[in-house]
């Protein structure tokens, strides 16, 4: 378990050496989510899944949300926009996995279209919808979207496979 208290930033520095970290975008327009079809990647072929990927050396986060993003969509967020509304913790066999910092934005330029990494669009914040995104999506993306902050455990018997339960615990960025 993550601890929390006073001391809880010296756990997550030294846990965030042994896990990866990404960012996860969400962008609404006119009440609707621009989700992508992943085409491809480490996990989620075929999942319908927000913008980001894996924190590079030398990065900031928003840096990184920034530069997924216009590498998977060939987009531009308005990074002024950036608004951290949850962290996420996956643990895959009981071990931690990742973790995922989860942004709303809006867009700052381009237009959508089919990228050799996603088949994007927008879609209603339906149960529909949440259906073609991963088990655990389907649980905390709806009220990301929302922007209500949280903090959540993510468990899974394997990366990403095999979802097993999810722990909201309060907003601790």
């Amino acid at each position: 378990m993550i601890p929390y208290g006073p001391d809880a930033h010296l756990t997550y520095r030294k846990e965030e050496n042994r896990m990866k970290i990404a960012t996860l975008g969400i962008i609404i327009e006119n009440e609707k989510l621009l989700l992508g079809e992943k085409k491809k990647g480490e996990i989620g072929t075929g999942r319908l899944s927000g913008p980001g990927g894996k924190l590079d050396q030398g990065e900031t986060l928003e840096e990184c949300l920034v530069r997924e993003t216009r590498e998977e969509l060939e987009i531009d967020l308005d990074p002024n926009s950036l608004e951290l509304v949850a962290v996420i913790d996956f643990y895959a066999a009981g071990e931690i996995d990742f973790r995922v910092y989860v942004y709303r934005a809006k867009i700052l330029s381009g237009e959508i279209h089919e990228t050799a990494d996603m088949i994007p669009g927008w879609y209603t914040a339906t149960e529909e919808t949440f259906k073609r995104t991963y088990e655990s999506d389907q649980h905390w993306l709806p009220q990301a979207a929302r922007g209500e902050k949280f903090n959540a455990n993510v468990y899974y018997e394997k990366r990403a496979e095999g979802f097993l339960n999810i722990e909201f615990l309060p907003f601790a960025p």
